[in-house]
């Protein structure tokens, strides 16, 4: 064989080594869990005051997304207002490879002045409704203050979304007592309500501490449906996170093809 023909063939030989490496670092990559850190951040109510009633069909910007609606549907036997509580602030959750944080943090609040005698949870719903489809993945779902008793025939008050989604976990800032989420899940729905039915701070008891939860689905809107009992002052509120599923860490074609110029 001639010199130049041998090159040419070590040359070619080189080629096949490193592309057939580099293709299996890019399996080894794509098929690796990357960590990220992910930031929520959750609607603000601004500029209606804390404290004072969300006026009915509200519009307010949400970073990331736009302009989103809030509308409700409450008896009259309800009052409600934007609350923002010190403990649920500066939070931190982590699902698999990933850790969820957020800096500020408030809810849509309402209390149960008067209701039934023996307990009925008495039902409201809020939607916010986007200005477009947003991935699934992106919006999440942040309830607290769900309280359970024995008293007056007993009863617990549930937060219900007709959405698939994940439980991240329960935030509390250290504060307390709580009563943690028991969350349910099924196909297309899942459930929120407190753990715990003993006896145990203020009746309705066990506030639930802030259990956020990501919804799996692509969604135009969102609507929590409150059961709530009398006495009992629950929350909510939705959150956006922005997340590029393709870190730069990650191997792309175009840098496995930049390795042969």
């Amino acid at each position: 064989m001639k010199a130049h023909e041998e090159l040419h063939m070590r040359s070619i030989a080189r080629t096949v080594v490193l592309f057939t490496a580099a293709l299996t670092s890019f399996a080894a990559g794509t098929g690796a869990a990357i960590a990220a850190t992910l930031p929520i951040t959750w609607l603000s109510m601004a500029p209606t005051p804390f404290g004072t009633s969300v006026p009915n069909n509200s519009v307010f910007n949400l970073p990331g997304v736009g302009n989103v609606t809030v509308t409700y549907s409450i008896p009259g036997t309800f009052t409600d207002s934007r609350l923002q509580n010190a403990c649920l602030q500066n939070g931190s959750l982590v699902l698999g490879p990933d850790t969820y944080t957020w800096t500020s943090h408030e809810l849509f609040a309402t209390v149960l002045n008067t209701g039934p005698d023996p307990l009925v949870p008495v039902q409201w719903t809020i939607t916010y409704t986007f200005p477009s489809t947003l991935p699934a993945g992106s919006v999440f779902v942040g309830i607290a203050g769900l309280g359970a008793t024995t008293s007056f025939g007993g009863g617990t008050s549930t937060a219900t979304v007709n959405q698939n989604g994940t439980f991240l976990g329960d935030w509390s800032g250290g504060c307390g007592p709580w009563g943690p989420t028991q969350f349910t899940g099924g196909v297309g729905t899942f459930q929120m309500q407190n753990s715990l039915t003993g006896a145990g701070g203020a009746d309705p008891w066990w506030n639930t501490p802030l259990g956020v939860v990501r919804i799996n689905d692509a969604v135009s809107s969102v609507t929590l449906i409150f059961n709530q009992l009398r006495g009992d002052g629950v929350g909510g509120n939705i959150g956006y996170v922005r997340y590029d599923p393709t870190p730069a860490t990650t191997p792309t074609w175009g840098r496995l093809k930049s390795i042969y110029r």
